[in-house]
């Protein structure tokens, strides 16, 4: 039964593209019927809706001109459904595994075993945590690899046959224009071909001078094109039909020593080793949660299930186990690291190992992959130590990856919730008008982001380039004075813009475990929000809710995007709430209350209680005021200052309360 199980693990053409493919689907595939758009994912499907697939042409010519060909072809045939880019993003993932796996096991053929370790950490490398923004990143970044690495496989495939066909390196360099010419993300990691074509000619036994001289001239005509398209992109960059980054790599601050020794080694510091170390710490603490417990099953199968495919591999004779594998991955490994950092740097972009920033590892991660199989092969050699190792490290990396894919769907389920709200309290707007604040509790998506769903809310019959109505940041847009009445707003998003004015604005507000709620002049003032940014308090007397269509029919949604219409729980109360407070139906209001306390809802946050104090001070109940009062300040007292605004608002019309008014006095301190 031994024998049997080795001899099909050893059989490499099932065993290997198996165990790649289980490697993709627990890392990235097993919560993708719950994952939706993040990023940018939304302003490209929004495009594709209501503008057709031509219109990438024109949306990315300011930015990447020769990208919008790929996303025309792409959206052409797959549509802008979701789940279908989840997919795919998991069919690329798989694809650029196996192409990594057949280049490296061609470059290093008497190092199979070593070379399937580096696609394995590859394939599951954790400082690249954007996988599952799919429409973005599918088109942007893994197609254009895909392209460059199929060259460097045809490059291969000519050296290592004589009688290659002719064509082969007129394929290998129109892949590697498609790879370099589409994105900039790849720019730099053509010098691996180089390496990649020393290895080879290295076999032969030639001297240094020699095996360079070879490799220069066998190289040439991919250097041409690499040098073609560095004169093309820096062109192109400091043309007026630019609109993006800002190309920093030539000047003074960056090249310093100092900035140059700091770069290398917070590059490759985050690369090369925090990124594989920081999956330990997912398990730091257990906290009993069902995501760590899901993650510790991945963790266990992956790096027990490679194991024994390696363990298989081992027990074969490695050909030269003298090679200078070790050396030649470190180095090359390093040299991939740096390069593949390349453009972010010379863009003035930070490497982070944290949203949005984390996407720039995706240039990084073959360069460290080899870097870290090279490094335990110097070290630990080929034995049981290394093979425990680097299995534990692909199965935490394994189990890294699903706990992120975990806050991706969390979040899609929160942007849903979020969108749902607002349908419920802002039923329609008027044209023109913004939404304005300082930072949702979104993770993977943010302000002119948020604009595509919005319009697509409540405009699904947009024809023009008109938009009606945008959603920003306040803390990203707008400078402290900058947040001033009239002020004119006059925004381009590539191929659309939209025209306002700071007085034709909203301010909403919703924390993590609140109710969407809209700040105003006099409800919604700074004191119901203790310690806001200043952008939002700032904000607040431009907030005006009379531009929300409270008596219109709510927005049609779209269930695909944004999901069936959720159970109406405390926070559709609390929205219809909102209201008829602002229709100035206060009898409404305690009605609202009292139906959801025989529903047994109740406010997420004391702030949700003050429209209903208000209410019921004003319908004649002020002992269920006070008593809803006295809750609010037990559980939050820093909002007494707003508590003590109502009760003045309420004296207004009803007269002082004595309860009320001894009831702050007593709970609320000076």
């Amino acid at each position: 039964m031994k024998d049997k199980l080795i001899k099909i693990l050893r059989n490499e053409n099932i065993t290997i593209p198996g165990l790649l493919l289980l490697l993709v689907l627990l890392a990235y595939g097993l919560l993708i019927p719950w994952m939706g758009f993040y990023w940018d994912d939304w302003p490209f499907a929004w495009f594709l809706k209501f503008f057709g697939p031509s219109e990438f042409i024109e949306a990315f010519r300011p930015f990447r001109p020769l990208l919008g060909p790929i996303f025309m072809a792409t959206t052409s045939i797959f549509g802008g459904h979701p789940l279908v880019w989840q997919i795919l993003g998991l069919v690329m993932r798989f694809l650029l595994a196996l192409e990594v796996w057949w280049l490296l096991r061609k470059v290093w053929p008497t190092r199979q075993s070593s070379a399937l370790w580096v696609v394995l950490l590859f394939t599951v490398y954790p400082a690249y945590g954007q996988q599952w923004v799919a429409l973005t990143h599918v088109n942007q970044e893994l197609i254009p690899l895909l392209f460059l690495l199929s060259s460097f496989i045809f490059t291969v495939k000519i050296l290592r046959h004589t009688n290659a066909p002719k064509y082969f390196t007129a394929l290998a360099i129109l892949l590697q224009a498609l790879g370099l010419f589409s994105t900039e993300y790849f720019f730099g990691l053509e010098i691996l071909r180089f390496f990649f074509i020393i290895v080879i000619f290295a076999e032969t036994g030639a001297d240094k001078k020699e095996l360079l001289k070879k490799s220069l001239l066998r190289w040439l005509p991919y250097l041409t094109v690499w040098i073609l398209n560095a004169i093309w992109t820096y062109a192109y960059y400091h043309s007026t039909a630019y609109n993006s980054y800002d190309i920093s790599i030539f000047s003074s601050s960056t090249l310093s020593p100092l900035a140059l020794i700091n770069e290398f080694i917070n590059t490759l510091s985050l690369s090369g080793f925090t990124s594989w170390l920081g999956t330990f710490n997912f398990f730091a603490s257990v906290d009993g949660s069902a995501t760590q417990a899901a993650a510790l099953g991945i963790f266990l199968v992956t790096a027990l299930l490679v194991y024994f495919v390696m363990h298989a591999n081992y027990d074969m004779p490695i050909t030269n186990p003298e090679s200078s594998f070790g050396k030649w991955t470190v180095i090359i490994g390093l040299i991939a690291i740096f390069a593949g950092r390349l453009p972010s740097w010379a863009a003035g972009l930070p490497l982070k190992i944290e949203f949005d920033y984390d996407r720039f590892f995706i240039s990084i991660m073959l360069g460290a992959s080899l870097f870290i199989v090279g490094l335990a092969d110097l070290t630990l050699r080929e034995g049981r130590a290394k093979l425990i190792l680097l299995s534990v490290l692909i199965g935490m990396s394994t189990a890294y990856q699903f706990s992120v894919a975990n806050t991706f769907r969390r979040d899609w389920a929160n942007q849903r919730d979020f969108f749902w709200q607002l349908s419920w309290r802002l039923p329609a707007l008027k044209e023109d008008t913004v939404l304005l604040t300082y930072e949702l509790p979104l993770k993977y998506v943010s302000d002119f982001q948020l604009t595509a769903p919005l319009n697509w809310m409540y405009a699904p019959d947009l024809k023009d380039r008109d938009l009606p109505h945008v959603l920003m940041y306040l803390k990203t847009r707008f400078s402290p004075s900058e947040l001033r009445a009239d002020k004119p707003l006059a925004l381009t998003y590539r191929t659309v813009k939209f025209s306002g004015n700071t007085s034709n604005s909203v301010v909403i507000y919703k924390e993590a475990d609140g109710c969407l709620r809209v700040l105003d002049p006099v409800y919604g003032t700074a004191e119901t929000v203790p310690g806001a940014s200043f952008y939002l308090i700032e904000a607040i007397p431009l907030s005006d809710p009379g531009l929300i269509l409270t008596d219109a029919p709510p927005p049609v949604m779209d269930e695909v995007l944004f999901g069936n219409e959720p159970s109406h729980g405390w926070c559709f109360t609390y929205a219809k709430a909102e209201i008829a407070r602002q229709k100035g139906d206060w009898e409404k209001v305690a009605r609202l209350y009292r139906e959801a306390q025989k529903a047994e809802l109740n406010p997420g946050l004391p702030v949700e209680y003050l429209p209903f104090i208000e209410a019921f001070a004003l319908t004649g109940d002020t002992d269920m005021a006070i008593k809803l009062t006295e809750r609010t300040i037990k559980a939050q007292e820093i909002l007494c200052p707003a508590l003590e605004t109502l009760w003045e608002r309420v004296s207004q019309t009803q007269g002082p309360s004595a309860d009320a008014n001894a009831l702050l006095q007593a709970e609320c301190k000076p």
